[in-house]
């Protein structure tokens, strides 16, 4: 993250460049690790489980409460009146003159109650700290996430560059068809103005036009969604970008650095599959630790005051006090045992689903390794496989060129060796693309 905002003021000009130029596979994925919206929720989740982990280490200090309350009642609280009775003599004789005489109480209508106490918990059967333990742990859990939501996201920005690119050369092929079935036309029009030919040759060349029209909208429309998918991709869906089309032509061959990886990875499933069981072994324990007696001492400090007394009142009642005490806690949770058994145990069967979550994510991550794997020698295969048929179909097509001009060839042959020459192209187009996503597609999930 701190990275991220070391970048920002930087990234904001390229940003600016970015938009107005063609975009290579790297910039794109450069420009999706900093704007992309879900890759910046996850970086965001990770710094919310940062703070739940601080959040957490507090609760090893003492906990602090102040409490102030205060009242004023519109009338005495204490009220009462009638005549002191002789038995007051009995008492002390220095009574025996009130003896008799009337009396009328009216005290207290305000008071107020201000304490402060200070808690620190000595032992809570391990609660706090397995509390920490899985703050830290979730905290682990979102950077994985975060690692497996950016390899995701580089997977699928790379089909898609990948797809916009064969989708460019396809198109760069309907231009050389254009101007071949074009040459065409120009020569059954000639033929036609000799008299070699008749109206429905003429037709059927622009025919072929028409098909080689519809196929460019298609194209161009497929490209048009492909920009505005890749652009949301990258956080740039504001921009009008456009990208590199051009496809590596060179001899492509899988060196040691595409060597079968037999399965092994350190992909971040395997990662958090291992931190679920460790979050299952917590668990058990924070159960265990809720049945556990719980110690804490504390200090506890007040102030109480009353007021509305008469001034006889206040000689004998003091109107103003403060204290201290310290106390101590044991609490022992004796009836949670009657269920608290029943969570553990649930809690074992928990662990049993994570521990049998891993296994079958090493599993199927193995299979998906050797998927990957295996389609890229496919894809790797297909070249050779594309670039005879490219070589076959241009032969084709020149002698049926010749033969055409010559007048041996019928022109429905020729637009079929057009055709067959411009697939054949199409396909080498589509494999040099595919092998080019699939080595990145292996690469990634094989790292």
């Amino acid at each position: 993250m701190k990275k991220q905002l070391t970048t920002i003021l930087f990234s904001l000009l390229s940003v600016i460049c970015i938009a107005q130029e063609r975009l290579s596979l790297e910039q794109c994925l450069d420009s999706a690790r900093l704007y992309n919206h879900a890759l910046q929720n996850a970086a965001l989740s990770i710094d919310a489980a940062n703070l739940t982990v601080s959040e957490a280490r507090t609760h090893y200090y003492p906990t602090v409460a102040a409490n102030v309350m205060a009242f004023y009642a519109f009338d005495k609280m204490m009220k009462g009146d009638g005549t002191i009775p002789a038995e007051v003599a009995a008492i002390s004789p220095a009574l025996a003159a009130y003896a008799g005489q009337p009396y009328a109480i009216r005290e207290l209508n305000s008071a107020y109650n201000a304490t402060l106490s200070v808690t620190q918990p000595i032992y809570a059967g391990g609660q706090i700290h397995t509390a920490n333990k899985l703050a830290e742990l979730q905290r682990d859990v979102n950077h994985l996430k975060y690692g497996m939501e950016l390899r995701e996201l580089e997977q699928k920005i790379t089909e898609n560059y990948w797809q916009i690119v064969t989708v460019k050369y396809n198109l760069s092929t309907l231009d050389a068809a254009d101007r071949q079935v074009g040459e065409v036309y120009r020569q059954v029009e000639q033929f036609l103005n000799a008299g070699l030919c008749n109206q429905n040759d003429l037709l059927r060349v622009k025919l072929r036009q028409q098909e080689l029209a519809s196929q460019r909208l298609r194209l161009n429309n497929a490209q048009h969604v492909l920009l505005l998918l890749l652009a949301q991709q990258i956080g740039l869906a504001n921009h009008n970008i456009d990208i590199e089309s051009g496809i590596p032509n060179d001899k492509v061959v899988l060196n040691d650095q595409l060597s079968f990886a037999n399965g092994q990875s350190n992909r971040e499933e395997i990662a958090l599959a291992t931190k679920a069981i460790e979050a299952a072994e917590l668990q058990i324990k924070m159960e265990r630790a809720k049945l556990m007696p719980t110690v804490g001492v504390g200090l506890v400090g007040y102030n109480v005051g009353i007021g509305g007394l008469s001034s006889t009142a206040r000689n004998i009642v003091k109107t103003n006090q403060l204290n201290a005490m310290v106390a101590a806690t044991v609490s022992v949770p004796i009836s949670a045992w009657w269920g608290g058994s029943k969570a553990i145990k649930r809690r074992k069967l928990e662990l049993q689903q994570s521990q049998n979550t891993l296994l079958d994510t090493q599993e199927k991550i193995r299979v998906d390794i050797e998927s990957a794997w295996a389609d890229l020698r496919q894809a790797y295969q297909q070249i050779d496989i594309a670039r005879a048929s490219v070589e076959q179909a241009a032969e084709n097509l020149r002698i049926s060129s010749l033969q055409y001009k010559a007048g041996t060839e019928t022109l429905s042959n020729l637009l079929d060796a057009e055709t067959l020459n411009r697939q054949a192209q199409n396909s080498l187009s589509n494999a040099l693309a595919d092998y080019q996503r699939s080595k990145a597609v292996y690469l990634l999930k094989s790292r």
